[in-house]
C-alpha cells in the first residue's frame, strides 16, 4: 500500500498543473492581503466633532418666532433648548479632551434596548431634560423637588467636568446611578447595574475617555451587555436567541479579559469579531486563513481527486497498473490516500504563505499575542499560540476535504468526463455553502437538510464547545452522519471500480 501511495503522489506532483494551482494560491493570498488591509472598515467610533452652537441658537430663535405666530409646539421648543444647553457645555472643552469623549457618550446614548424613554448612560442629558421641561412647559408634570434635584446634579456634573479629573467624574456617575437605583423599578435596576458595571470597569482599569482601542472595548462591552439583557426573557422561548446569547456571553468574557489585562490590540478571532470597525492585523488574518482561503483548498481537492481516476481511465494508462499484482480496492484506496496527502500539503502551503505574507504586510509583532478564545463548555477564556490554533482548525476541517475527495473519486468511477465531475462537485459545494446553509437555519427545512453531509462535514464549527446554527445538529450527530457518508462513498466507489471494464482501446 505504501508503495502504491508513493507512486500516486509521484504522478500527482509530476503534473505542472498542481504547481500552477499553488502559485495561483500564493498570488491570491498576496492580493487579498495587500488590496484589503482594512477588512473591518476602520472608522473613528468616538469622534469629537464640534456641536454647532450658532446653528442651534438660530434654530431656537426661529422656533420661538414660530411659536409666537402658531401658538406653538412646546415640545419642539424644549427639545431645541435641551440641545442648545448640551452643545454649549460640550463646546466649553477643547477638542480631543477627555470631557468631550465623556460627553460624546452622553450624546450617543444607549437607550435602544430599553422599553422606557430613559437612556441609562445619559445622566447629564436626562437632568437637562428635566430642567428645561420645568422651566419652559407651563403644564409640566415635573415637580419642584425633581427640578431642584436635577439642578443640583447638573451643577455637580459641571464641577467634576471642570475639575479636569476624569476619575472623579466617573466616580460621581457611579454614585448617581446607584442613587437612581433606589427609586427605580425592578426592570430599570438591571439596566442601571449594567452602566454601573461599565463605569467601574473603566475606573478599575484606568481607562481614560479618549479615542483608542480600550475605549472601543468599553463601547463594545456596553453593546453586548445591552443585547444580553434585552433578550434575557426570550432565551427559553427561542433556540436561535438562546444560541446568540451564548455567543454574546463569549464576547463579553473576551472583551472583559482584554480590558482587565490591558490588551491594546484587537483580539478578534475566527468566530468573534470583537471590534467590528477596526483594522485587522497579521494575527487576525492568519487565524482566519481557512475562512478566507477555504475555496482554494476545495478547488485543489476537487481537481486532484477528479483527475486521479478519470484521466488514467481515459488515457488507458490505468491498464498497466491493473496488470500488476494489486487488488483494485488497494489501488483505489491508495489514490484516496494520495489525494488526502496532497490536500494536506496544500493546506500547509497556504497557511505558511498567509503567515509570511500577513507578517510582511501587517507586521509580525501581532503574532506575539497568540489566539485568545472562549470555551463554551467551561465558559472560560483561554490562550494558545496561533500556530496551535490553526493546526486544530485544519484538523477539524479535514472531514470536509475527505468527503469532497471521496465524492469526486466516486463520480470518477462512474463517469469518465473529468470536466463534468469537477464542475458538478464545485457547484454542489458552492450551493451547499451558501443557499443551503442559510435555508437550513429555518427549523422546518432543517428537519430534512440536517441529514445532508454538507451541513455536517465542517467540524471546526464545534471547536472549543461551539455549536451549529442549524437546528437539530450537534457534534455527535455530525460524527454519525460523516461516518455514514464516508462508508457509503468508500464502499460504493470500490464496488464500482472493481466491476469497471477498462479497455485497451
Amino acid at each position: 500500500m505504501i508503495k502504491l501511495v508513493k507512486n500516486e503522489l509521484i504522478k500527482i506532483f509530476k503534473r505542472k498543473s498542481i504547481y500552477i494551482l499553488l502559485i495561483i494560491s500564493m498570488i491570491t493570498i498576496i492580493i487579498y492581503n495587500y488590496m484589503n488591509p482594512d477588512q473591518n472598515n476602520v472608522t473613528l467610533r468616538m469622534s469629537t466633532n464640534d456641536l454647532n452652537v450658532s446653528l442651534l441658537e438660530s434654530g431656537i430663535k426661529n422656533t420661538q418666532n414660530e411659536l409666537q405666530n402658531l401658538n406653538g409646539n412646546i415640545e419642539t421648543l424644549i427639545s431645541q433648548n435641551e440641545s442648545l444647553e448640551f452643545a454649549k457645555l460640550y463646546n466649553e472643552f477643547e477638542k480631543d479632551s477627555w470631557q468631550r469623549y465623556a460627553l460624546n457618550e452622553e450624546r450617543t446614548g444607549y437607550g435602544f434596548a430599553n422599553k422606557s424613554d430613559l437612556s441609562y448612560n445619559q445622566d447629564i442629558t436626562n437632568n437637562i431634560k428635566i430642567i428645561k421641561e420645568y422651566e419652559l412647559n407651563p403644564n409640566t408634570e415635573v415637580t419642584e423637588e425633581q427640578y431642584n434635584k436635577a439642578i443640583k446634579k447638573y451643577n455637580d456634573y459641571l464641577d467634576v467636568l471642570h475639575s479636569d479629573n476624569w476619575k472623579e467624574y466617573t466616580k460621581y456617575k457611579i454614585n448617581s446611578l446607584n442613587e437612581e437605583k433606589t427609586s427605580a423599578s425592578e426592570e430599570d435596576v438591571k439596566w442601571l447595574e449594567i452602566e454601573i458595571d461599565i463605569n467601574r470597569l473603566r475606573l478599575d482599569n484606568n481607562i481614560q475617555y479618549k479615542d483608542d482601542i480600550m475605549n472601543t472595548y468599553i463601547e463594545q462591552y456596553r453593546e453586548e451587555s445591552y443585547y444580553l439583557q434585552s433578550n434575557e426573557e426570550l432565551k427559553e422561548k427561542d433556540d436561535f436567541i438562546k444560541k446568540q446569547i451564548k455567543v454574546t456571553l463569549g464576547n463579553i468574557s473576551l472583551i472583559r479579559y482584554a480590558i482587565e489585562n490591558n490588551i491594546s490590540q484587537d483580539i478578534s478571532s475566527e468566530t468573534f469579531n470583537i471590534i467590528v470597525e477596526n483594522k485587522i492585523d497579521a494575527r487576525i488574518s492568519f487565524i482566519r486563513t481557512f475562512e478566507n482561503f477555504n475555496l482554494i483548498i476545495v478547488i485543489i481537492a476537487i481537481y486532484i481527486s477528479c483527475m486521479i481516476v478519470t484521466e488514467e481511465t481515459n488515457k488507458r494508462t490505468i491498464k498497466n497498473l491493473l496488470t500488476k499484482p494489486h487488488k483494485r480496492s488497494s489501488i483505489l484506496i491508495s489514490k484516496m490516500i494520495a489525494c488526502l496527502i496532497t490536500v494536506l500539503i496544500s493546506m500547509v502551503f497556504i497557511c505558511v504563505s498567509q503567515y509570511i505574507v500577513g507578517g510582511l504586510i501587517y507586521g509580525f509583532d501581532s503574532y506575539n499575542l497568540g489566539y485568545i478564545g472562549y470555551n463554551f463548555n467551561t465558559e472560560n477564556v483561554f490562550i494558545m499560540s496561533v500556530v496551535q490554533f490553526i493546526l486544530f482548525e485544519g484538523l477539524a476541517k479535514l472531514p470536509m476535504y475527505i468527503i469532497i475527495i471521496l465524492f469526486c473519486i466516486f463520480i470518477g468511477t462512474i463517469n469518465n468526463n473529468t470536466s463534468m465531475s469537477m464542475i458538478l462537485t464545485l457547484i454542489i459545494f458552492i450551493l451547499a455553502s451558501t443557499i443551503l446553509a442559510e435555508w437550513s437555519k429555518v427549523e422546518s427545512l432543517a428537519t430534512v437538510s440536517k441529514y445532508f453531509i454538507t451541513n455536517n462535514w465542517d467540524f471546526s464549527t464545534y471547536l472549543f464547545g461551539n455549536f451549529s446554527e442549524i437546528p437539530g445538529i450537534n457534534l455527535e450527530f455530525s460524527i454519525f452522519i460523516f461516518i455514514v457518508y464516508f462508508s457509503v462513498l468508500v464502499i460504493s466507489s470500490i464496488k464500482i471500480f472493481n466491476n469497471k471494464e477498462i479497455n485497451n482501446k
